[in-house]
């Protein structure tokens, strides 16, 4: 199984945003603690309990991922669920520290969490019939002068090997797995709703695979990013064998295919 050397950036990051707001509560609950006193006595306590209480889940919703990432302890769907939605509902504020403390950028901090995500369903995957994995790409990969539209039919695909989606479509053909060309968030999600995978290998760039693999949980997700040579959402490029080499994690644990290193 393949590591991920960039998701322990997202944790520290994550880590020292968590640290941050609690001290931001901690602060809050000694300036509030007098004036809450001097309105009724009961009101200092429940104050102090109520910010207590949330300091409490702050931590046990970062350190649930931190223990997931090791993979000694494997802990229920729902909580990690929670977890990552609150870590990434923290994205903007952790960008900020990122920045200050070592010019971290936001597609850097991106591809962390996006690997965090792959650590994570690596630890955790189970192997899964290739008819239920899902390969899902956005159109910018075909080339944007080709004529057949693979939106609608990824089959109109000629694999002429003008662009990538031909050779992803060999990989589809060969391990019998689902294959999906879309123009945008929205009709993915309709896709995958319509697909019902058990798992998706999703290519995209860093912005739509943080947002997609959470909006899609709990659907296991591996992100494979794509590569921008002519700028943003224009005849973008992925490397065919890593994603061949992610199918085959996928539906080669206890079988005889075997993983690529």
């Amino acid at each position: 199984m393949k590591q991920y050397e960039t998701y322990p950036l997202y944790l520290i990051l994550s880590t020292i945003t968590c640290a941050l707001l609690t001290a931001v509560l901690g602060f809050l609950m000694y300036v509030l603690e007098p004036g809450l006193s001097q309105l009724h006595s009961l009101a200092s306590i429940m104050s102090s309990i109520v910010l207590s209480i949330l300091i409490g889940i702050i931590w046990l919703l970062c350190l649930s991922l931190i223990v997931a990432s090791t993979g000694i302890i494997r802990l229920h769907p729902i909580v990690l669920r929670l977890a990552n939605q609150f870590i990434y509902g923290l994205f903007p504020l952790t960008l900020a520290i990122g920045k200050v403390r070592g010019g971290v950028t936001k597609d850097q901090l991106r591809q962390s969490m996006i690997d965090l995500i792959n650590h994570l369903v690596m630890l955790d995957m189970y192997t899964v019939d290739p008819e239920r994995i899902l390969l899902l790409t956005p159109h910018c990969l075909q080339e944007s002068s080709c004529v057949h539209k693979v939106t609608h039919d990824v089959y109109n695909c000629k694999q002429c090997g003008r662009c990538q989606v031909g050779s992803l479509l060999q990989v589809a053909k060969d391990y019998g797995c689902q294959f999906i060309v879309v123009t945008g968030g929205t009709l993915a999600r309709m896709k995958v709703k319509e697909a019902r995978p058990k798992a998706i290998v999703a290519i995209a760039c860093e912005r739509d695979l943080a947002s997609g693999m959470a909006d899609v949980f709990p659907i296991p997700v591996i992100g494979v990013l794509n590569e921008r040579p002519n700028g943003p959402c224009c005849n973008t490029t992925v490397d065919p064998e890593r994603v061949r080499a992610v199918v085959e994690q996928l539906i080669g644990r206890n079988s005889d295919v075997r993983s690529k290193e």
